[in-house]
C-alpha cells in the first residue's frame, strides 16, 4: 500500500468515526426529512425563483479492518505516520467526545439556545420575491408535521397588502389535488382527510391589488400511530430519575420517544429519550433523567413529546405519534436523593474514546 492510499484510508476512517460518534445524539427534527420551498414564477418570463432549505440524515458507517500477518502489520506500522495537524485534530475531537461522555445518550442537557430541540416541529418559512422581485412574501404553516384530525392552517405574510388567497394541497408523489380552499385576507384553514398521504405541497395563489403571484410550501401529515396517554410520578433509581410514560400503540414497530424536561418556571433542563420495540396495545416505557443534568430540588414537567415509529427497512417511511396533553406535571424532584455516581460509558463508547486518544498520541 503506497502513502497516498494509506492517507486516504486514514481520512475515510476518520469520517466514518465521526458519523458513529454523532449518531448517538438524538436526530434533529427531528425535521430530518423536512423541506420548505418557496417558488415564484415571474409574471413576464415564467422563470421560477426557488429558495429551498432542507435537512438530511446521515447513516452511520462502521470502519472495516482487514486482518494482516504479523510481518505485514509491522511493515505497515512503520509506514503509517499521521501528519502533525491530523494528530492535533484527533486531540480536539478526543477532548470534545470526552466532554460528551459526561452525559448518557438518554439524558442530554438543554439550554434556551437549543431551539432545534425546544421547537422540533416548528415550521420555518422562506421569504421569496414576488411581483417582479420588488417585494417579498412567505407562506407559513402552524407546524411542519400535522396530525389527523387537526386542520391545516396557512398564513401568507407580505410587504404588500393581500386581497385574497386560494390554496391547493397537492400529493407530492402523484401530483393529485387533495383539497382546495380560498379566502379573503391572508389566512386559510383546510379540514383534512384521513386518507391523505404524508408528503403534501401547499400551492398558494396570492392576489394583491397590483397583480398575483404563487408560493409553495411542503409539509407532512400523519394519522397518529401512537399516543402518550399517561405520565406517572417519577422515582429515584441510583443516579437516575425514572419517569414512567404510558403509550397507546396502534401499529407494531420500533419506537423512539423523546421529551423535554423543564422546570415549572419554564427553564429547559434536558432532552430525555428511549427506544423500544412495541406491539399494538398499551405499554409503559421509562424516560430517565441522570443526576448530571439535575440540581437542587425543583418542580418539573415534561413537554414537547416526539414519538417516532422508526423505519424498519429501506424504503419504509417513519411514522409519528402525539401526546394527549402538551405538558405533563411531574412534581418535585430532589437531586440530593440520587447517588452521585457518574455515567459509565458503554463498551462501544469507550472503544471510540480509546481510538481517538490513540490517534491523537501517534
Amino acid at each position: 500500500m503506497d502513502k497516498k492510499r494509506i492517507f486516504a484510508a486514514v481520512l475515510s476512517g476518520t469520517a466514518a468515526l465521526l458519523f458513529i460518534i454523532y449518531s448517538d445524539w438524538p436526530a434533529q427534527h427531528t425535521h430530518a426529512e423536512s423541506a420548505q420551498i418557496a417558488v415564484r414564477p415571474t409574471a413576464k418570463a415564467g422563470i421560477q425563483v426557488m429558495s429551498v432549505t432542507a435537512a438530511a440524515q446521515s447513516e452511520s458507517v462502521k470502519p472495516h479492518l482487514q486482518a494482516q500477518s504479523g510481518s505485514e502489520a509491522a511493515t505497515e506500522q512503520k509506514k503509517i505516520r499521521l501528519p502533525v495537524d491530523m494528530s492535533e485534530q484527533f486531540a480536539l475531537i478526543s477532548s470534545a467526545y470526552a466532554s460528551e461522555l459526561v452525559y448518557p445518550p438518554y439524558s442530554r442537557p438543554l439550554s434556551a439556545q437549543d431551539t432545534q430541540w425546544l421547537e422540533p416541529n416548528r415550521y420555518l418559512p422562506v421569504q421569496a420575491p414576488v411581483m417582479d422581485g420588488n417585494h417579498t412574501a412567505s407562506l407559513t404553516l402552524n407546524s411542519f408535521r400535522h396530525f389527523y384530525p387537526d386542520p391545516v392552517q396557512l398564513t401568507v405574510q407580505s410587504s404588500l397588502p393581500i386581497e385574497s388567497v386560494s390554496v391547493e394541497l397537492i400529493d407530492v408523489n402523484t401530483h393529485q389535488t387533495l383539497a382546495a380552499e380560498q379566502s379573503l385576507g391572508n389566512k386559510i384553514l383546510i379540514e383534512p382527510d384521513e386518507s391523505w398521504p404524508s408528503e403534501i405541497r401547499a400551492r398558494a395563489n396570492i392576489h394583491f391589488a397590483t397583480g398575483s403571484d404563487i408560493l409553495t410550501a411542503d409539509f407532512r401529515y400523519y394519522v397518529p400511530v401512537a399516543e402518550v396517554v399517561a405520565v406517572a410520578k417519577p422515582a429515584s433509581d441510583r443516579a437516575d430519575v425514572n419517569i414512567p410514560v404510558t403509550l397507546s400503540v396502534k401499529r407494531d414497530g420500533i419506537y423512539r420517544v423523546r421529551a423535554n424536561l423543564y422546570t415549572v418556571s419554564g427553564k429547559p433542563v434536558a432532552v430525555l429519550s428511549t427506544r423500544q420495540t412495541l406491539s399494538t396495545g398499551e405499554h409503559t416505557i421509562t424516560l430517565k433523567a441522570h443526576n448530571s443534568v439535575l440540581s437542587g430540588a425543583h418542580d418539573y414537567e415534561l413537554r414537547t413529546f416526539q414519538i417516532e415509529k422508526m423505519s424498519g427497512f429501506p424504503g419504509e417511511q417513519a411514522e409519528y405519534g402525539i401526546s394527549q396533553k402538551p405538558i405533563w406535571s411531574l412534581g418535585t424532584i430532589e437531586a440530593s436523593l440520587l447517588s452521585d455516581e457518574p455515567y459509565t460509558p458503554s463498551p462501544e463508547e469507550q472503544q471510540r474514546m480509546q481510538f481517538l486518544q490513540s490517534a491523537a498520541s501517534d
